[in-house]
């Protein structure tokens, strides 16, 4: 099955919350009910919410509102998918994915008619009944790989699969899950991003969303990425920071993906001075009369070269935001704040709000790198922008009720061999 059954599958996170919800409050089947139907040698597996009547949905759509759509979801589409979407890529024919769509609907006929309006060329979507379950694709081939998967070896036996599903769970709003191997058959981009990204054997995630909290829980196995450490610099940014974003070793990212040439043209220029920036450093941004204060603070081997590299980004940003660079011994600093003006005493990391953030994300002490934002304070500042870019001009039915968030935390972490990104934003 081609992109358009996958548009299909897909498309039920676009147009769902705009086709309204009733209070009740269900559940749905486990996110790899379906794995037993699919190949071992599957490409990637999605596994998605379809009940508009579940929590996850309800707090989705209160949080995002309704999406415009033509299409009426809770009498043409929930009816034809059931209670749960799933979607495998089985394998990439002519740059296209070969994909079929496994569900459990409450009306057949409804599954056959939305399967029909993907039509297109020589790509003709049938329906059959394959182990209880009703699958879409648009080939004999593809039918007969699902046959053989329910019938002997499946992707829920594969040892990857469940490694990785055991680790990000399979309840929850949206799962996923991607073979290393599939990499080979991606656009040249997304190969280089994939390298970039240490060549994983295999990448899963969840989401999970409930009243209080959307988490977002990946993993990814045999990574060759950074190394963990504790995140000292978060104690120089000051009480009352509404961004703060720690890394470390930020140039040996921007010289891996020098080293791709299909990713080289996509670094901005005026990044190409930071590959001489080592060692630790953390972004934030403080609250300020006019404009907020943005600082970039490094703590580099060789500070000279450092503080070299922070003038020449300072000069390329002069026209846009005035900056000057400071040195406090092996420390440097890039910043917009007025020479002489104090922050203010206390830290970030004593602060109430920040300390229960991470404890609510449980973030690790040593992380490969670590962002907290305070939602609230920081949607002022979000919202000029997207005015001053033009990108604010969305309906607001299609705009995040900003109001309703409270803080965010992201990291990523390490555990083995295994690589760990989450990032947790609460609900208000």
């Amino acid at each position: 099955m081609r992109a358009a059954l996958a548009a299909l599958a897909l498309g039920l996170v676009l147009v769902a919350p705009g086709c309204g919800s009733s209070t009740a409050a269900t559940g749905t089947s486990s996110g790899t009910d379906a794995a037993s139907l699919v190949p071992p040698s599957a490409l990637a597996y999605v596994s998605a919410d379809a009940n508009l009547d579940s929590q996850s949905w309800q707090v989705v759509t209160d949080l995002f509102g309704p999406l415009d759509s033509k299409l009426d979801y809770k009498r043409d589409i929930q009816p034809a998918l059931g209670d749960r979407a799933n979607l495998a890529v089985l394998g990439v024919d002519n740059g296209k994915p070969e994909a079929v769509a496994i569900v459990k609907p409450t009306d057949v006929a409804k599954l056959q008619a939305l399967a029909k309006k993907f039509d297109q060329g020589t790509e003709h979507y049938t329906v059959e009944q394959i182990g209880g379950w009703s699958v879409v694709a648009d080939s004999a081939e593809a039918f007969n790989a699902v046959r053989d998967a329910a019938a002997g070896n499946s992707l829920a036996d594969n040892a990857d699969f469940k490694n990785a599903i055991s680790q990000v769970g399979d309840s929850g709003f949206a799962t996923a899950y991607a073979s290393g191997s599939g990499a080979a058959q991606l656009p040249a981009k997304l190969r280089a991003l994939v390298r970039v990204a240490g060549s994983p054997r295999w990448v899963a995630a969840s989401i999970t969303v409930d009243k209080s909290a959307l988490h977002v829980d990946a993993r990814a196995a045999g990574a060759s990425t950074a190394a963990a450490y504790k995140p000292a610099l978060l104690r120089d940014v000051p009480s009352g920071a509404i961004l703060a974003v720690s890394f470390k070793n930020v140039n040996e990212l921007l010289a891996r993906i020098q080293a791709e040439p299909t990713l080289r043209a996509s670094i901005p220029p005026f990044l190409n001075g930071l590959r001489s920036l080592g060692g630790e450093g953390v972004l934030y941004l403080l609250p300020g009369t006019l404009l907020p204060v943005i600082t970039l603070e490094v703590q580099s081997a060789d500070p000279a070269a450092a503080a070299t590299s922070l003038r020449a980004l300072a000069a390329k940003a002069a026209k846009v935001l005035p900056l000057r660079v400071e040195r406090r011994g092996n420390k440097v600093l890039l910043t917009n704040a007025a020479a002489g003006v104090s922050p203010g005493s206390g830290s970030l990391v004593d602060d109430q709000p920040f300390k229960d953030a991470l404890a609510a994300a449980d973030a690790p002490d040593e992380v490969t790198w670590l962002a907290y934002a305070d939602i609230q304070r920081l949607a002022p500042i979000l919202q000029a922008l997207a005015a001053l870019t033009g990108k604010g001009q969305s309906k607001p039915s299609t705009s995040p009720k900003l109001e309703k968030f409270g803080t965010l935390v992201a990291f990523g972490a390490r555990s083995g061999s295994t690589s760990r990104l989450e990032a947790r934003l609460t609900i208000r």
